[in-house]
């Protein structure tokens, strides 16, 4: 399935959600495990730091959002500068319940690219947000999340194919795409742009809620792979099947969420 998010009906209104009733980023992702060194700091205006250098089998989630999240048509806006020598994301990220899934849309990215995962599965491509974003799944099986250590639940994720930093993230239209393509939400609990970082170095400084003030410029993401082959996105076919590229990602532990009215604590990693 290929879908173009320009063809989603106008007629569905969008609100930037930091002028929603005034608000201001009230949602705060705070999480690392026992092998990751990351100096994670938060500002004024929704603003926010990270600096790291994580060892093999580090790995964080940092960064600031929205609680509730809200189901579909928002704009998210951000700006700031994102650097990595390492394995490492900047994205929008969240979960919904009923059904469990955690979900990423991905603005850049490292030297890894999340998709690269012997157990994922492509369900095709969005228009959107300025660029084209390759959709994927994984089912993760007793593993840890915001229910427990061990449980199951879906992860998706939308790959921007060319990375940048800053910029407005519709939510709407990947939330369709992802529907239209068989994958469900569930009740939303929070929209935050986090940086995940696993091995590697690296530092950023994000605002949440500002968008950029100059063009960002945008480099290609990374295509390598170490099991299988990259996604592709071919927005010239009319195929409203599944696709069938599979690749595949290192396996890496996951501990996952708890929450507060204004303070969300994650786990692991994509």
């Amino acid at each position: 399935m290929f879908w173009r998010a320009t063809t989603i009906l106008a007629a569905i209104a969008a609100s930037t959600i930091s002028l929603v009733n005034g608000q201001a980023p009230n949602s705060i992702q705070n999480w690392k495990n026992d092998f990751a060194t990351v100096d994670f700091k938060t500002g004024s205006n929704g603003s926010f730091s990270a600096v790291w250098n994580n060892r093999f089998g580090g790995n964080f989630v940092v960064g600031r959002g929205y609680q509730p999240a809200r189901d579909m048509q928002v704009l998210v806006n951000y700006t700031g500068t994102f650097t990595t020598t390492g394995a490492a994301y900047l994205a929008l990220y969240g979960w919904t319940r009923n059904p469990l899934v955690e979900y990423y849309v991905i603005e850049s990215m490292g030297n890894h690219n999340p998709s690269d995962n012997k157990s994922a599965t492509q369900y095709g491509c969005l228009q959107s947000d300025g660029g084209t974003y390759e959709i994927w799944q994984k089912e993760r099986i007793n593993a840890p999340s915001i229910e427990g250590d061990k449980t199951n639940f879906q992860q998706y994720w939308s790959v921007r194919t060319s990375r940048h930093v800053g910029g407005t993230i519709n939510t709407g239209n990947h939330f369709r795409a992802w529907q239209a393509a068989g994958l469900k939400l569930g009740t939303q609990l929070y929209m935050d742009i986090v940086i995940e970082g696993q091995a590697g170095a690296g530092s950023a400084n994000i605002t949440v809620g500002t968008p950029p003030k100059t063009s960002v410029p945008n480099s290609p993401t990374p295509t390598f792979r170490s099991e299988h082959a990259p996604g592709t996105c071919n927005f010239g076919t009319t195929s409203t099947s599944r696709a069938t590229t599979t690749t595949s990602l290192r396996t890496t532990t996951t501990q996952r969420t708890t929450t507060t009215p204004t303070t969300t604590t994650k786990r692991g990693s994509a």
